[in-house]
C-alpha cells in the first residue's frame, strides 16, 4: 500500500472521530464543564511540568474544552510569564503574546480570545511548557486536534528542551488515534481522574 493511500485512509479515520468526539462535547452542559475542569486544572497544577516551567503558553478555551482560568490566576500568582496563541499566523507556527490579565484577552478575529497587541510577544523558543487542546488523546500521549495543523507545527518548531501537556475530560479519551508523522505526541495527558504519562520526559531540564 503507497504512502499516499496510508495517509488518506488516516486522514478519513480521523475526520470520522473527529465527528464523534464534537458530538460528545456537545452533549456537556456548562456546569458540568466548570465542575469537572476545575478538578482537570487541579491536577495539572499538581505537575511537576507546572511546578518548574517558567514560561507557560495556555489557550483560551472554546466551547467544550477544559476552561483554563484557575492555572492562568495560579501560574501569575506564581510569578510565571503566561502567553496565550494570536490568530493571525505566519505560515503554519503560532505566534504568541504574554498576558498580566485575563481583562487582556479579547475576541480575535476568529472569535477565540486572545492577548491585545499592547501585550509582549514570546518566542516560541523560550517556552518551557504548552499547554494544549485537543478533540480527542489517548493515554499514551496521542492527540487529535481540529485539523488546522498549527499546534502540531507549532510544537515542532518549539524548543527541544519544552514540554506539552494536554487537557481534557474522559469523554475525550479514545484507545487508538490514526497518526501520520506530522502529529506531535503529549508528554502528560490531563483529565478529571487520571493525570497520563505519554512520552513523559524529565522536567528537569527546565531549570535554569
Amino acid at each position: 500500500m503507497s504512502e499516499t493511500v496510508v495517509e488518506e485512509a488516516a486522514a478519513a479515520r480521523k475526520q470520522t472521530l473527529r465527528d464523534e468526539l464534537t458530538a460528545r462535547r456537545k452533549a456537556m452542559t456548562p456546569d458540568l464543564i466548570d465542575t469537572r475542569g476545575l478538578k482537570v486544572q487541579s491536577r495539572f497544577l499538581a505537575t511537576k511540568y507546572y511546578e518548574k516551567a517558567r514560561y507557560v503558553a495556555l489557550y483560551a478555551p472554546i466551547k467544550g474544552e477544559v476552561p483554563t482560568q484557575d492555572i492562568l490566576k495560579a501560574a501569575l500568582g506564581d510569578g510565571k510569564i503566561v502567553c496565550y496563541p494570536l490568530s493571525h499566523v505566519h505560515g503554519r507556527i503560532l505566534s504568541f503574546r504574554a498576558i498580566k490579565s485575563e481583562l487582556e484577552l479579547e475576541p480575535g478575529r476568529l472569535g477565540v480570545r486572545e492577548p491585545t497587541n499592547a501585550s509582549d510577544l514570546i518566542a516560541v523558543e523560550q517556552i518551557d511548557l504548552f499547554v494544549v487542546p485537543g478533540l480527542g488523546f489517548t493515554e499514551n500521549g496521542k492527540r487529535l486536534g481540529r485539523g488546522g495543523g498549527y499546534y502540531d507545527a507549532t510544537l515542532r518548531a518549539a524548543n527541544a528542551r519544552s514540554r506539552r501537556v494536554g487537557l481534557a475530560f474522559k469523554e475525550q479519551l479514545v484507545s487508538v488515534l490514526p497518526t501520520t508523522g506530522d502529529d506531535v505526541d503529549m508528554d502528560l495527558v490531563v483529565t478529571e481522574s487520571e493525570v497520563y504519562r505519554g512520552l513523559y520526559r524529565e522536567p528537569e531540564f527546565l531549570d535554569t
